[in-house]
């Protein structure tokens, strides 16, 4: 009788427990057992704990060569950090593609300072690059901050400085831990470029990418009109062995592209020149450009700003609005980079 009701009980046992064996073993039964121990093993790290894997590294700062006084101003990290950001992104951009831009100068730069320890330029006086900061280059201070944004000063230095320390310290590395050149420009031609055929060399985490979402930023188009006379002079500027055929519309010859559209070399009468060379002798807002003659004057229809290699500012703007975040945002615009923090690094 004791042996038939111990039988009866086994079985209820397993009849219970059998549904929770096939949803995970052992630790479905834990889970019956002690129904707390999943929240625990399955417990996500909460936005604090991702925090703490990276910091700004405590003493660490950028040695700055004024250009404009003379003298090496420095700049802690963070600090810096905020400044470049504002330099390069209006506060009303995602709060994501804000997190991206800053692991992307902080990277920029950080190889910059690692260039100059390992190998310095006498020229630079002990400073990690040169900038002029009265003119805001690279860096604004707290002081052109308060008069460039106003009124609205507060506000938008908490949305950058939030961005900043979001990202504190982290930092994109090759393989072998070295900071990647993380090249970045405002807008491309809807694709961006490859560092090889614009910088003349191969790198591996600067390869042309889809950039769709730059085709919807302000003045993604651009014009700039001279007259025959002013083409002429600039063009002489740069050598003045050019011929000059009676008919001006047969001024300019063959142009060769990058595959995305940027002017490689152009022929103007006759001779050979750098696209790069033409968009800065016009002051165009980028090397992706055509040329067309009419009514006495030559107009010049440019695409995108800036070198198109790299991170597009309002293509990471556009990402991020579609709910790509920061490191989705890299990982696109720089080929395979693994993120550091440059705690681990220093």
């Amino acid at each position: 009788m004791k042996k038939k009701i111990l039988l009866i009980v086994t079985a209820f046992l397993l009849m219970a427990v059998l549904p929770t064996l096939s949803l995970g073993g052992v630790e479905g039964i834990l889970r019956w057992i002690h129904p707390s121990s999943e929240q625990s093993s399955t417990k996500e790290p909460s936005q604090k704990d991702e925090k703490k894997k990276t910091a700004f590294p405590s003493g660490l700062s950028f040695k700055i060569l004024d250009t404009s006084s003379g003298k090496v101003v420095t700049v802690e990290d963070r600090s810096f950090c905020i400044g470049a950001v504002a330099y390069e992104m209006p506060p009303s951009f995602e709060a994501e593609a804000l997190k991206a831009q800053c692991v992307a100068c902080y990277t920029h730069f950080c190889r910059l300072r690692s260039r100059q320890h390992s190998n310095p330029d006498k020229e630079l006086k002990g400073a990690d690059f040169k900038a002029n900061l009265s003119e805001g280059e690279f860096f604004l201070s707290d002081e052109i901050l308060s008069e460039k944004w106003g009124d609205s000063y507060r506000e938008c230095l908490e949305k950058v400085t939030a961005a900043v320390d979001d990202t504190a310290g982290e930092v994109m590395t090759d393989s072998d831990g070295s900071y990647i050149d993380a090249a970045y420009h405002a807008i491309s031609s809807g694709e961006t470029e490859s560092a090889e055929d614009i910088f003349g060399k191969k790198d591996d985490h600067l390869l042309s990418c889809a950039s769709p979402g730059d085709r919807l930023a302000p003045r993604y188009q651009s014009q700039c009109t001279v007259s025959e006379q002013e083409f002429k002079e600039k063009i002489l500027s740069l050598d003045q062995n050019v011929q000059w055929d009676a008919q001006p519309e047969k001024w300019i010859g063959k142009t060769e592209r990058t595959k995305p559209g940027t002017v490689k070399t152009i022929v103007i009468g006759g001779k050979n020149f750098d696209g790069a060379a033409i968009r800065t002798l016009f002051s165009l807002r980028s090397a992706h450009f055509s040329i067309s003659h009419q009514n006495g004057e030559f107009c010049f229809s440019v695409i995108g700003y800036g070198h198109g290699v790299g991170m597009s500012q309002y293509g990471a703007e556009y990402m991020a609005q579609q709910g790509a975040d920061f490191r989705q945002i890299l990982s696109h615009y720089y080929h395979q980079p693994s993120f550091s923090s440059v705690s681990d690094l220093s």
